[in-house]
């Protein structure tokens, strides 16, 4: 089974990866026309978004961090276990998803985590999030044609990994509007229940087995909830997800607010013997 959802897992991933790297090269296509006297600020002006320094000193760099450190566990990558460190942070503003404005009018809002291949980051910011593309029974893809983030750092970090000698990755922070009504789940919903909750639109909370401590959490501006407690058990040992997981069917229930970048550190190794 562990098999099936690896292959599953990367299949719909690949999917999306393609769909995604379509995007950048439109926009980067023209970087190496002759005629461009700055072929860079070209690019950033296709982008559509704006993408400002967050300074270190601030309250908002202060919090994120807190949040990271909080909810991060080491990824492991074949033998080898990494940590993540925080290089830089941006914040983000673009015309492609709802701005803070204006997601800060609706309901129950949470800042989550998303994580995205850094193949995939041109087109989230260009044209915000899309919905999986496809519903499997493995992480991400649980819950159909949903915008999926996560309250633990520890899940996005998974796919902001790059390679060995390409240590540094992005993580995503968005505002999520999990609306007036939010249907949590335990295990993996079928089929069915997948298409019910695609049509309702409803907010989903996903209940993976290691969950945040939330006499940790706190609340940012407006209203934002930050879920930045540590990880602790949940009760659900049993569940298909090992972190939460939160999904929302649309588009305009999201909005991205900062870029973290991080860099993957090399924690340990652990030698497998030969046979």
């Amino acid at each position: 089974m562990r098999g099936f959802e690896q292959i599953a897992d990367n299949v719909a991933s690949g999917f999306e990866t393609i769909r995604d790297i379509n995007v950048a090269s439109h926009l980067i296509g023209d970087m190496f026309d002759s005629t461009l006297d700055d072929p860079l600020s070209e690019c950033y002006k296709k982008l559509g978004c704006s993408i400002n320094s967050v300074p270190e000193d601030s309250e908002d760099y202060k919090m994120i961090v807190k949040y990271l450190e909080k909810t991060y566990e080491p990824v492991k990558v074949d033998d080898v276990v990494y940590g993540v460190s925080v290089d830089r942070i941006y914040a983000v503003e673009s015309s492609a998803f709802p701005s803070y404005e204006e997601i800060k009018k609706l309901p129950n809002k949470v800042l989550l985590w998303c994580g995205t291949r850094s193949s995939n980051l041109l087109r989230h910011l260009h044209k915000g999030f899309l919905p999986a593309v496809c519903h499997l029974p493995v992480p991400g893809y649980m819950f159909g044609r949903a915008l999926v983030c996560s309250d633990a750092a520890a899940e996005a970090a998974r796919y902001g990994y790059t390679a060995v000698d390409r240590p540094e990755g992005y993580l995503v922070l968005a505002v999520a509007s999990l609306g007036k009504e939010i249907k949590e789940i335990t295990g993996t919903p079928g089929a069915e229940d997948v298409k019910s909750l695609e049509e309702k639109k409803l907010g989903v909370k996903g209940v993976g087995r290691k969950t945040t401590d939330e006499s940790e959490h706190l609340t940012w501006r407006d209203g934002v909830k930050v879920p930045c407690g540590k990880l602790v058990p949940s009760g659900n040992e049993h569940g298909p997800l090992e972190y939460n997981e939160f999904a929302v069917y649309d588009p305009k229930q999201v909005s991205i607010q900062f870029l973290v970048g991080v860099r993957y550190e090399e924690q340990n190794m652990e030698v497998v013997p030969d046979e």
